[in-house]
């Protein structure tokens, strides 16, 4: 979805989900959604020599992509790549010591329909979750998604920012927070509009970013949710 400029730019959002992470070294990090692996050899650096990444993604294309870069990096040692499944994590109880789901900036294309229940199953306690994603607090206007799929934007989940916290607090986890990036993202996107060569995507960037009523920042919105395992 995004350039590589674009990631960079975007930088701040994977900042944020690393600080609501916390300290890694020496732990045991799991990441699911993992797509190409850019997140789980970020954290890789991060763990140090005693602890350990893995990564589970849906998609056989960027299973294979995600493998082939770990296998070519200096933390290989570190990596566990594996395919997911749809429902569930096929690990014991208590099993990492944080759990990330980055949908923002290197988002999967095949997403699990994974709910914090189970994420938080397999963290021990005092373990950290952070997940981000892209959300419509309310329903979308007629037309909207498949604008949206035609510049890249092909998974918006329904749901509110309120709907998460309540998601994460029956899931037991403590400290549960949700944290609006949008204003990080909306700068890429509004480059992206200067950027755009033709009018031909100009109905789907005034939807997003003015021209009537803007989604972006009120009808879409870019989260970082997290909580602690107590």
């Amino acid at each position: 979805m995004w350039s590589e400029p674009e990631v960079r730019a975007l930088g701040p959002v994977l900042g944020r989900l690393q600080a609501a992470l916390g300290p890694l070294d020496g732990k045991q990090a799991l990441v699911l959604c993992s797509a190409g692996g850019d997140v789980v050899l970020d954290l890789a650096q991060r763990v140090g020599v005693r602890g350990r990444v893995t990564g589970l993604e849906l998609n056989p294309a960027m299973l294979r992509i995600s493998r082939d870069r770990a296998a070519m990096s200096n933390v290989n040692y570190r990596i566990d790549l594996r395919k997911a499944e749809r429902t569930r994590l096929p690990f014991p109880d208590a099993s990492f010591d944080a759990l990330a789901s980055e949908s923002i900036v290197f988002p999967s294309p095949e997403p699990t329909e994974i709910g914090q229940p189970e994420m938080a199953r397999v963290l021990r306690t005092g373990g950290r979750l952070a997940l981000s994603d892209v959300i419509a607090p309310r329903p979308l206007p007629h037309g909207a998604r498949e604008a949206l799929r035609g510049v890249g934007l092909s998974y918006v989940c329904d749901a509110s920012p309120t709907d998460f916290t309540s998601w994460m607090r029956k899931a037991g986890m403590a400290d549960a927070k949700v944290e609006d990036l949008t204003g990080l993202v909306r700068p890429v996107w509004e480059a992206r509009r200067r950027a755009s060569p033709g009018a031909g995507q100009a109905g789907v960037f005034d939807l997003l970013l003015g021209g009537g009523k803007p989604l972006l920042g009120d009808g879409l919105l870019y989260v970082l949710v997290s909580g602690r395992k107590p």
